[in-house]
C-alpha cells in the first residue's frame, strides 16, 4: 500500500465490484466503542450499550483475518483506542501474526508518552490525530473537552520520539471542520505542520444519516465526496468491513447504528460471512443503486429517511450519552 492517506484510499478503491469480490486486504477492528470526547458532530455520543472487545475475540480475529488474506488493519472505528489497556499487546501480537500495516486514529488526548510509547514500540505503522479546531476555546466547544494543549503536546512528543527512537511510523492529522471552525483550518495546519507527514482536513458527513443535524453546523454535500457519491458505486461493501466490539461484522466503518451488520463472528467464520447471502444481496443493491431503506441512501444523498437494518436483531439504538468508563 502507498505511504500517504490518499495513496492508500486509491488502492482500496481499485479492484472488482461484484457479488463476492476477493477477500479484502484491509479491514477495521473496532476495539472499543467507548470514547473520552463528545464531539458535536459524532454519533458516538448517542450510542448505548458501549463495549470493549473481549481479548479472546481480538486474538481470534487477528489470526482468522490474516488467514483470510487481510494484511492491513485499522485498530479503531467508533471509539477511542487509547482507552484500551491492552492496545500495545494487540499491536505486538498483530505484528507477530504477520500484518504489514497497523494504523489507528485517535483524538490524541490519551496518547501520552506513557501510553503511546509502548504502542509505538510494539510496531504501530501510523497514527492519525483527529483535531477539530485550531484554538483551545473552539476545540472545547467542538470536542467537549478542554484537551487542546494536551493533544498538541502529545503530538509533539510522538514526533520527537520518532526522531529519537529511529522508528518509521507515519504521523497524520485530520480535521473535521464545521461552519464554526473552517476559518481555523490554516491556524491548525500551521501549528501541526512541523510534526506530521500529512495534513488531511475534510468536510462533515451526516454519518450515514445518524447525524442529520450536522447540516445545521456545516456543509454536507449530496454525493458525499469522501469516497462514495451519486454517480459511482460506494467502495465500502466491496473493499473491506469493520468488526464491532461485540464481534459483529459491519459492511461500513461509519455504521455506528449497526444497520449494516452482515454476520456474527460468535456464530459464523469470517470467510463465510464475506460470502453469505445477506452480504451478496447488499452488494447487489449497491451495484443496481437500489438503496432505498438503507442507511447508504441517507449517507450518499444526505437524506433522513427511515431505515431498515440488514439484520434487525443486531441494530443499535441511540439514546442519552453514556458515561465513559475505563476499559
Amino acid at each position: 500500500m502507498g505511504d500517504t492517506i490518499r495513496e492508500r484510499k486509491t488502492q482500496i478503491k481499485k479492484g472488482k465490484y461484484c457479488e463476492v469480490p476477493p477477500f479484502p486486504m484491509e479491514i477495521f477492528l473496532d476495539l472499543t466503542s467507548f470514547c473520552n470526547h463528545k464531539c458535536v458532530f459524532c454519533s458516538n455520543q448517542y450510542l448505548k450499550n458501549k463495549k470493549t472487545m473481549d481479548e479472546d475475540m481480538v486474538l481470534r480475529v487477528l489470526q482468522e483475518a490474516y488467514e483470510c488474506g487481510v494484511r492491513d488493519l485499522g485498530l479503531y472505528a467508533t471509539g477511542e483506542s487509547f482507552l484500551v489497556k491492552n492496545l500495545a499487546e494487540y499491536v505486538k501480537k498483530a505484528k507477530q501474526v504477520g500484518y504489514n500495516y497497523l494504523f489507528v486514529t485517535t483524538n490524541g488526548a490519551l496518547a501520552t508518552p506513557e501510553r503511546a510509547k509502548p504502542v509505538l514500540d510494539a510496531g504501530l505503522d501510523s497514527i492519525k490525530f483527529s483535531i477539530s479546531a485550531g484554538t483551545r476555546e473552539t476545540y472545547k466547544e467542538i470536542q467537549g473537552k478542554d484537551d487542546f494543549d494536551t493533544v498538541i503536546a502529545n503530538l509533539k512528543w510522538i514526533s520527537n520520539y520518532r526522531k529519537e527512537s529511529g522508528l518509521k511510523y507515519r504521523i497524520y492529522v485530520t480535521m473535521v471542520y464545521t461552519n464554526q471552525t473552517k476559518n481555523e483550518i490554516e491556524i491548525l495546519r500551521d501549528i501541526v505542520a512541523p510534526f506530521i507527514d500529512e495534513w488531511d482536513p475534510h468536510i462533515l458527513t451526516n454519518q450515514c444519516g445518524n447525524m442529520h443535524e450536522n447540516n445545521e453546523i456545516g456543509e454536507i454535500l449530496e454525493g458525499n465526496p469522501r469516497g462514495r457519491g451519486t454517480t459511482q458505486v460506494c467502495f465500502q461493501p466491496f473493499k473491506g468491513f469493520t468488526i464491532t466490539p461485540e464481534g459483529y461484522v459491519s459492511a461500513c466503518v461509519l455504521d455506528y447504528s449497526k444497520d449494516l451488520i452482515v454476520g456474527d463472528l460468535n456464530k459464523t467464520p469470517l470467510r463465510e460471512i464475506w460470502q453469505n447471502e445477506i452480504y451478496k444481496n447488499f452488494r447487489r443493491r449497491h451495484l443496481s443503486k437500489d438503496l432505498k431503506g438503507l442507511i447508504c441512501q441517507n449517507c450518499i444523498h444526505n437524506t433522513n429517511e427511515e431505515v431498515t437494518p440488514l439484520m434487525p436483531e443486531y441494530a443499535a439504538h441511540f439514546e442519552k450519552k453514556q458515561t465513559v468508563e475505563s476499559v
